[in-house]
């Protein structure tokens, strides 16, 4: 399948799980929504350059989402499904912020890190937990320590300042992210709200294919063209 095909079935996938929430197919989902980052990642390894440190980490952060999925596609059957897949998503956004530093220190970046950024998503990252502390009963120290992890991750993508347009990329997909994961925990520990599992998986479905496309352009880019070194 060429290249393109991949990602056309991503979005065809994600349309299909799209309709499967919103018809209430939950048997199709069990298709659908794990298929979604595998394909996603299949398309990565494809359209990316040779194989290095960074894209390894892109690779590695798409199969902990894929575990994440998995998991949490199972969690009705069982509260330990949420953790697995709340960890696997941690793990996700602890590669993730891995690679953006190693973006920062490749471009050699010496712009300072922006307080009031940092201040921003700290202050939104803390205002929603004390808004679910409440509600999370023994749930309180995990979603403590993936609510840091998802913030840093956030701070590490605008902070990864890489030319071309890429650095837009990363921060819109994880600027998704965290978008996609307050909606996931208002709902399930605050309070349920129409067409919240619809945005959700749109959001999320858009996330990782923005920050799956700016690591391809920014790999892309550093090739070196000469020798096909990866970085």
């Amino acid at each position: 399948m060429p290249y393109k095909g991949w990602l056309t079935l991503f979005f065809a996938d994600l349309l299909l799980e799209l309709l499967a929430i919103t018809n209430d197919w939950y048997s199709i989902r069990f298709f659908t929504k794990p298929l979604l980052v595998a394909v996603l990642g299949v398309w990565f390894l494809f359209s990316s350059a040779k194989m290095g440190t960074l894209r390894n980490l892109i690779a590695m952060a798409l199969l902990l989402s894929w575990m994440g999925d998995v998991f949490l596609l199972m969690e009705k059957q069982s509260d330990s499904y949420f953790l697995l897949g709340l960890g696997s998503f941690l793990m996700a956004h602890i590669v993730y912020i891995l690679f953006f530093l190693r973006v920062r220190k490749k471009e050699s970046i010496t712009k300072k890190w922006s307080v009031p950024l940092i201040a921003g998503i700290g202050g939104y990252s803390l205002l929603l937990f004390l808004l679910l502390l409440p509600h999370l009963a023994q749930l309180k120290v995990p979603v403590a320590a993936y609510a840091i992890t998802i913030s840093v991750m956030l701070i590490a993508a605008t902070h990864a300042l890489a030319g071309g347009g890429t650095r837009y990329w990363f921060m819109a997909g994880a600027l998704l992210f965290v978008v996609s994961d307050s909606l996931l925990a208002t709902a399930r520990f605050y309070h349920s709200f129409t067409g919240s599992d619809l945005l959700i998986m749109l959001t999320y479905g858009l996330a990782q294919f923005s920050l799956a496309t700016g690591a391809i352009l920014y790999l892309r880019s550093r090739t070196l063209p000469a020798s096909g070194k990866p970085i």
